[in-house]
């Protein structure tokens, strides 16, 4: 997967690190979640790419509260000034008040990989908090990119939140949905609630969206709701 790369009009892809970011340049800068930290500078690299400036970013969409998909919001956050949404069941662990690891993971293999997630937050990456500004439970439609709805998709964690661009058809999963050697559904141990996280996905489903980006693993770009529907079906 390349490293920097539009994926439809005014959307880039960013994959600097273990999962997926995404920039979307329109009269304003949105990000779509920051990876783990350490990476802000190349995400400030791939603004300056297309022409634009750090200080254009104005707001900061987190999918879910894990490091991966959190670890450097407080540094683009500085940087920036941009406005973070997040869902409202997740904001203790953004702002610090919560350790991410703690969050529950399903099952003896998700105890395991919880275990590890302790050792590696705690002895590897500094996680820095930062502030919400905006809180949402799912059904909000955001100022940002011409209007994006926010859809909550509970189930891998408690208040994962997916965002929809309706008049772009695209989808923006985060975790729901994962992108790894093709389309699949988010692995089990990697859940807080697995069948809360079946039927995420097939709320999800029934929007109609042709592009379906993810955390984590290559975007579908063409008949992506057909496709998610299927998955669920063959499940």
């Amino acid at each position: 997967m390349e490293k920097f790369k539009e994926i439809a009009e005014g959307v880039y892809l960013i994959s600097v690190g273990r999962s997926n970011i995404y920039l979307l340049a329109g009269d304003d800068l949105t990000l779509v979640d920051t990876g783990m930290p350490g990476e802000a500078e190349n995400v400030v690299g791939c603004i300056q790419k297309i022409g634009r400036k750090i200080k254009e970013l104005d707001h900061i969409l987190i999918t879910h509260a894990h490091l991966d998909h959190m670890g450097s919001l407080a540094a683009l956050k500085k940087a920036s000034g941009a406005k973070v949404v997040a869902g409202s069941q997740e904001q203790d662990y953004i702002q610090g008040v919560k350790k991410t690891w703690t969050m529950d993971r399903e099952g003896l293999a998700g105890k395991l990989f919880k275990a590890a997630l302790f050792f590696t937050e705690t002895f590897i990456f500094k996680y820095e908090p930062a502030d919400v500004d905006i809180s949402c439970r799912g059904g909000e439609t955001l100022d940002c990119f011409g209007g994006i709805q926010v859809v909550a998709s509970p189930g891998h964690t408690p208040g994962s939140l997916s965002y929809y661009k309706q008049d772009k058809k695209i989808l923006f999963t985060g975790d729901a949905l994962s992108g790894v050697s093709g389309l699949r559904l988010s692995p089990r141990l990697g859940c807080a609630d697995y069948r809360e996280a079946l039927r995420s996905v097939e709320k999800l489903a029934k929007l109609d969206f042709e592009l379906c980006l993810f955390g984590h693993g290559d975007p579908l770009t063409s008949k992506a709701s057909k496709k998610v529907k299927k998955l669920l079906q063959d499940a």
